[in-house]
Parts: C-alpha cells; sequence; structure tokens
C-alpha cells in the first residue's frame, strides 16, 4: 500500500480471492470495486484550537481570578470584594449591552460618553432643583433617548459614516455639558434620595446591580425574540439581503441608536449617583471599557459575534481586572494596558483561525 493511501485510506482495485493473474474473477471476470475508507485523521491541534476557541477566554478570566486570589487571599475572593467588582462594573454593562445593538446592526457609536456627560448634569441640577430623584432620573433618561435619535437620524441619512457622525456629536453633547455646568465646574448631589440610586442595597446587593441585570436581560430578549431585535441582526449581517426583502432599515437604525442613548443615560444617572457629584472628566473615562467588552464578548463561547452574555461576561472581566490591580497598588496606565494585551489574546483564541 502506497503512502498516500495509509494517509487518505483508499485502496486500490483488488482482484478477487482465486483470481487468474490478469486480476479478473474466478467466477465471472469482474473486477472488485474501489473502496473508500473516510480515515482522515484528527489532528490534536484542531481539537486543541476549538477548545481554546469556545472555552479559551473563560478559562483565562478563572486563572486571572484564580491568581489575584492567591496573592491576596484575604481580600480578593471575599463577598465583599466580588459585590463590589459587580457594582463596578455595572455601568460598564449597561453601556456595553447597548452598544452590543448598535454593532449587530453594522453601526459604530462613539457619541455616547458625550450624551452620558449631558445626562449627567442635567440630572444633578434637576435632582437639586426638584429635591426627589424620579422626575429628575426621568429627565436624564428622555435627554438620552433624544441624542440617541438625533444620532440614528443622523446616520440613517446615509450621507457619512456612523464613524464620523457620532464622533461629531460626542463633541457637541460634550460641549452642551460643559455649557450647562458653567465651564466644566463640578457639581455636587445634595439630594439624599438621589444618592440612594446607587447606595441603597436589597439582599445585601446593590441597586445598580439589578438595574445593569434587567436592563441586559431586556436587550438580551429584545434582540433574540423581537422583530426589531431580529432586524437589527440581519441588518449588520447582509444589509443588501435585508433591504430587499423591505425591511426599513432607516427606522431600525434610529432604534438601534436610541437603545444606546437609553443606556449611555442609565449609566450617567448610575455614575453621578454613587460618585455624589458631577464631574467634567466623567465621560473621558467611559469610552474604551465598554468596547473593549463587547468585542471581548465575541470570543466567550467562541460565539464570533457580538452578544449580550459575552459583552457582560467582558464587563465583568474588566472589572476583575481593575479591582484586582486596584488591591495590588498598581497604577491605572498597568490595567489599560493589560486590557488592550489580553483583549487581543482572547480575541486570538477565541476565533480559532486566522484572518483570510
Amino acid at each position: 500500500m502506497s503512502d498516500l493511501e495509509n494517509i487518505v485510506g483508499i485502496s486500490e482495485p483488488r482482484a478477487a480471492k482465486g483470481s487468474a493473474g490478469s486480476g479478473e474473477q474466478a467466477t465471472g471476470g469482474q473486477i472488485e470495486p474501489t473502496r473508500f475508507h473516510a480515515t482522515v485523521p484528527t489532528s490534536r491541534g484542531a481539537v486543541l484550537r476549538r477548545f481554546l476557541g469556545r472555552y479559551g477566554t473563560l478559562i483565562g478570566f478563572a486563572i486571572m481570578f484564580g491568581a489575584f486570589s492567591a496573592v491576596r487571599p484575604d481580600v480578593f475572593p471575599t463577598w465583599v470584594s466580588i459585590r463590589s467588582i459587580i457594582d463596578l462594573a455595572a455601568p460598564v454593562i449597561v453601556l456595553a449591552v447597548g452598544l452590543t445593538v448598535v454593532l449587530n446592526a453594522g453601526e459604530f457609536d462613539l457619541a455616547f460618553p458625550g450624551a452620558a456627560a449631558l445626562v449627567s448634569v442635567v440630572t444633578v441640577q434637576a435632582s437639586a432643583s426638584l429635591n426627589q430623584w424620579a422626575v429628575p432620573i426621568l429627565v436624564g433618561l428622555v435627554v438620552g433617548v433624544v441624542t440617541g435619535l438625533i444620532g440614528g437620524a443622523l446616520v440613517a441619512m446615509r450621507r457619512a459614516g456612523s464613524f464620523i457622525v457620532t464622533i461629531a456629536l460626542s463633541a457637541v453633547w460634550t460641549a452642551l455639558s460643559f455649557s450647562l455646568s458653567h465651564g466644566g465646574l463640578t457639581i455636587p448631589v445634595h439630594n439624599e434620595t438621589y444618592l440612594n440610586v446607587a447606595f441603597g442595597r436589597a439582599l445585601g446587593i446593590p441597586f445598580t446591580v439589578y438595574y445593569a441585570a434587567a436592563l441586559a436581560l431586556a436587550i438580551y430578549a429584545m434582540l433574540r425574540w423581537t422583530v426589531f431585535g431580529r432586524y437589527v441582526r440581519a441588518i449588520g449581517s447582509n444589509p443588501t439581503a435585508t433591504r430587499l426583502s423591505g425591511v426599513n432599515m432607516s427606522i431600525t437604525r434610529v432604534g438601534a441608536f436610541t437603545v444606546m442613548g437609553f443606556c449611555a443615560a442609565a449609566a450617567g444617572v448610575i455614575i453621578t449617583s454613587r460618585a455624589g457629584q458631577y464631574s467634567p472628566q466623567l465621560g473621558g473615562g467611559l469610552f474604551i471599557p465598554p468596547f473593549v467588552a463587547v468585542f471581548f464578548g465575541t470570543s466567550v463561547l467562541g460565539a464570533r459575534t457580538f452578544n449580550v452574555f459575552g459583552s457582560v461576561v467582558g464587563a465583568l472581566f474588566i472589572g476583575v481586572l481593575q479591582s484586582g490591580l486596584n488591591i495590588l497598588g498598581a497604577s491605572g496606565w498597568l490595567g489599560d494596558g493589560i486590557i488592550g494585551v489580553t483583549l487581543i489574546v482572547t480575541l486570538m483564541l477565541g476565533t480559532g483561525r486566522k484572518a483570510d
């Protein structure tokens, strides 16, 4: 048998037992047909790549958590620390799941930090004037929805890409927030009921965790089980076919950006309530983590697509990393660098293959 036969598993025609030298069978002179043996060898490397592509991100997450726990076993692996990590990740979760909707629609939104800053100054000033929490938060959410509507409408016009449009809008929203805060002054929160939005607890868990979980579940259900969610995913996967099928792509895009605007408003409320003030630097720290969380999430369980579960895991990953480095007394820039490197590594493992 040749080397090719050993590798592929194909045997040459064989003469029947008892045939003559010419290869004919003794009974009928027929040659036995070729037999194909489907015995393609399995590569251990391919199996390992598939395994790492599906579970590598979660394994890396567990290793990181275990490493921090081993270094500081008295502080890190405690319920107080875990609760603090989830609470810290809540605004990132809120922004990441909103960004998941926009990215599923094949668009980018870079305006949400400015929108969150604008909502923050509006809600803080409203809470001081009205001395309650419900109406200021409602006003802030409306402002966030309006910013999303404006962004979605401009993108739907297709005069420019969402990247350029939302960068411009981010500058506009940031300028408005500076104007309303008299040049970017810090505005403290004196309304105790507004502060309770972030500091209140139920069953020992901060309210912010419940807000983030509820919003993540709502957006997951929307993307998975509603017509709007199916349209969003269809536009992102094949816009030409979606347009030819009669879907109103402009309305769907506006809806996706509106969801992002609502999430930006919710994040702004959570951050100002937790910090007890509006700060002009609020928007700057919100830009990178949500994007990292969403793209990190594409490698979770080998999804290779933007998904709510992966985005939540990505946000928690960032929370664990930042909390662990803070406990170890590391500098903030080190955390940013590690987040970037870790994202690249996990995406390489998550795809399980090279780009074509």
